[in-house]
């Protein structure tokens, strides 16, 4: 067997394949040509040292199964389209990336891309679970324009929809996208429909909602269009109630607002 061909065994690992679902990604010569993937998008050259996704494959059992390449890129020093040499980690810490136990978690958006809410860590976080038949349904309108209002100055909201209440979240994510875009123009990140109450919840409204991890605010959501607040350290600050309109409770607004004004310092050098 060649030198190339062996080389290739060595440093081919197949992003996309674990990004579809998959548990581990083996490297094989197979996967490469299958999905266009050459040796330099984890390795500087081919069985040469690794670059960033790389070091992640490695440290993550060798497996890309919960890999956000946008994060990880971020977490690394570089930009989220660098292969080979570009891809070197520029962060020394690299992969060893300290997350909040709030945010460390990794989800699928409404396109089941992998999503790990570490990409949010240092901005405000306005977590809501979301539906289209409610009766609150129309406070996308109100989401859409507090996130119009404040994502210049760090405001993200995240939405999840779930079908646990009256079940009036009935459709695919595909029909919840067509949804939100048509009728109401939302362009803040939109989640693949999750369990947020009872039997299958996801771990990370397990999260938010157990009084071992979060004490202060623990509680079953309510309805629809609960609301968490999550502030630029990863901590929880704040719950509202799925009635309360987002831009209309003056108390949401008060305290989006003061977290917005409170500026982490930069790390040292």
């Amino acid at each position: 067997m060649s030198r190339v061909v062996v080389n290739l065994f060595a440093c081919v690992a197949l992003a996309s394949a674990a990004l579809s679902g998959s548990v581990t990604a083996n490297a094989r010569p197979a996967y490469a040509r299958k999905e266009g993937k050459a040796c330099n998008y984890c390795h500087v050259t081919p069985g040469g040292p690794k670059n960033f996704r790389g070091l992640y494959y490695g440290s993550h059992d060798r497996s890309f199964a919960n890999f956000d390449n946008v994060f990880e890129a971020k977490a690394a020093g570089v930009a989220p389209d660098s292969v080979g040499q570009d891809a070197v980690a520029t962060v020394e810490s690299y992969p060893d990336v300290k997350i909040a136990p709030a945010l460390n978690f990794v989800l699928k958006d409404i396109d089941s891309n992998n999503v790990n809410l570490g990409r949010y860590q240092g901005k405000v976080v306005l977590v809501v679970n979301v539906a289209s038949k409610c009766g609150n349904t129309p406070q996308y309108a109100s989401l859409q324009k507090l996130y119009d209002k404040y994502k210049s100055k760090g405001l993200v909201i995240l939405g999840f929809p779930a079908n646990e209440f009256g079940g009036q979240e009935p459709g695919d994510n595909k029909a919840i996208k067509e949804f939100c875009t048509a009728t109401y123009n939302v362009t803040f990140p939109m989640f693949s429909k999750i369990v947020v109450k009872g039997e299958g919840i996801a771990p990370f409204y397990k999260y938010l909602t157990d009084k071992t991890t979060d004490p202060k605010f623990a509680g079953n959501i309510d309805w629809n269009f609960a609301k968490f607040i999550i502030d630029r350290k990863g901590e929880i600050v704040a719950r509202f109630k799925a009635g309360a309109d987002p831009l209309k409770t003056a108390d949401i607004v008060a305290e989006i607002e003061k977290q917005l004004d409170i500026h982490l310092e930069a790390p040292a050098q």
